[in-house]
Formats: structure tokens, C-alpha cells, sequence
């Protein structure tokens, strides 16, 4: 049996408190928060406790924060017994070392509160200070049938930068698909068997190799016709992306 304890109220915390605290051979003990306020929606999921003192005798204490908040937690931690995980990407190993049992468990997928997630289908990027507590961070990831990959901290924070740019960049550019969209009176939902299909054949024939539209073509005429029907804040970003298009395809 393994025991948990989690610290943390965002997205990342409480998805992982509802997948441990449902699964066989782990034991969920607490979630920690700043507030009681902030730990109304864990306690159906298992003890909640602002007080860090509780959770010490648990076998894994996961820190599910913000990046800017683990230095910070990690120093209030005065366990010696347990391993001591963060779930950053971007953040290194080592901000944990303090502590002599320590890793990352950091799964590689967008948290939303309320929606749910398929753990089989998250990659789990893992790393760990001691080889024993790596088999320990496999057997955690197994209990949601999640997969692991070994990785470590200067892979895994170029990874982290490159889920920015296929996800948070990617999305932010759909929010602006879906306001022209909405600003001209055409229905979003129109572009989603493009956007399936764009994704698609990304990962079939490679995203340099699947890229369309005018920039990739050289087509000027269609380019400024665009441009001019764009607003200042809008055509600062289309000018952006476009020129990188033309600059990587001039190779």
C-alpha cells in the first residue's frame, strides 16, 4: 500500500487526488491547503488539513503548486522519511534538495477542473534522485494505468516548452480563430474537422511536412488581402507567425 499525501488546490492537485483516491493500493491520507476556504471541493476525496505536520508519516508527499510556490513548501517540509515530489515541467529536480528522497511526477497533459481525464492516455515524465524511488514512482503511475518515461530535468524542461508551443500557443491562436469566427457571424464548430485533421496528420507525416496555406505557397496577393482586414492586434500576430512560415520554408 502506498500513502499519499497531497499539497495543493489547483487543477493538477485535484485531478490527482480524484484518480489516488479512487484506486486500490493507494491510500490517499491528506490534502494540504492554504485555507480551509480552498480545500472545500478534497474533502469528499480524503483529509484535508492546512497544517504539514499531518502528512509527514505518508510514504510520497506530492507537491502539486505553482512553480514559483515549490522552493517555498519544499523548505516548510521537515520530513526525512518520505519522498518528496513536484509535478513541474519546467522546474528542476533540484529545487527539492533539501530533501534526501526526492523527484518529479509530472504529468504531461492540460488540467481544466472539470474535465475528466483518461490516465492511460497522459504520458507520466518521472525522475528521481535514488533509482529505488524511481521503480516507487512506476508503481504510483500504474495504480491510475498511467505509463511512465524516464526523463530528466533538461529533457523534461524542453519538452515543457514545447507542449507551450503546441498547446498554450496553439490554443491561444484558436481563441483568435473563434473571434473572427464570432465577429463575422460564422460558427466556430466549422473548423473542427480542419483542426482534427491538422493534428492528424501532424503526427502522421510530420507537422513540417503537412503545413498548407498561403504562407507556406508564397502567395503575396492572398497575404496582404488578409492583412487588410485584420485589426492592429490581430495583424501583429498574423505578421509574426506568417513571417516564420516564409522564413522556414525558404530552406
Amino acid at each position: 500500500m502506498i500513502s499519499l499525501s497531497i499539497i495543493g488546490t489547483g487543477n493538477v492537485a485535484f485531478h490527482l487526488a480524484n484518480a489516488f483516491s479512487s484506486v486500490q493500493g493507494v491510500q490517499l491520507n491528506y490534502i494540504v491547503g492554504r485555507s480551509t476556504h480552498a480545500l472545500t471541493d478534497f474533502k469528499p476525496l480524503a483529509k484535508t488539513t492546512t497544517d504539514l505536520s499531518n502528512i509527514y508519516s505518508s510514504k510520497i508527499i506530492l507537491i502539486a503548486v505553482s512553480d514559483s510556490s515549490i522552493a517555498e513548501v519544499s523548505k516548510k517540509i521537515k520530513s526525512t522519511n518520505s519522498l518528496i515530489l513536484h509535478t513541474s515541467g519546467s522546474t528542476s529536480l533540484d529545487i527539492l534538495n533539501l530533501h534526501n528522497r526526492r523527484g518529479v511526477f509530472y504529468p504531461l497533459q492540460t488540467f481544466s477542473k472539470n474535465k475528466h481525464l483518461i490516465y492511460k492516455e497522459i504520458p507520466f515524465c518521472i525522475e528521481a534522485l535514488l533509482q529505488e524511488d524511481v521503480l516507487v514512482l512506476t508503481e504510483l503511475a500504474e495504480k491510475i494505468n498511467a505509463k511512465t518515461f524516464s526523463i530528466n530535468s533538461t529533457e523534461r524542461a524542453s519538452l515543457h516548452l514545447a507542449a507551450v508551443f503546441s498547446n498554450n500557443f496553439c490554443n491561444h491562436i484558436l481563441t483568435e480563430a473563434k473571434m473572427l469566427c464570432e465577429d463575422n457571424n460564422v460558427s466556430f464548430d466549422l473548423l473542427k474537422p480542419l483542426m482534427t485533421e491538422t493534428i492528424s496528420k501532424a503526427f502522421l507525416l510530420g507537422p513540417e511536412n503537412s503545413q498548407t496555406g498561403p504562407a507556406k505557397r508564397g502567395d503575396l496577393s492572398t497575404l496582404e488581402k488578409q492583412r487588410n482586414s485584420l485589426s492592429s492586434r490581430q495583424l501583429e500576430l498574423y505578421n509574426t507567425l506568417t513571417h516564420s512560415i516564409l522564413k522556414f520554408y525558404e530552406r
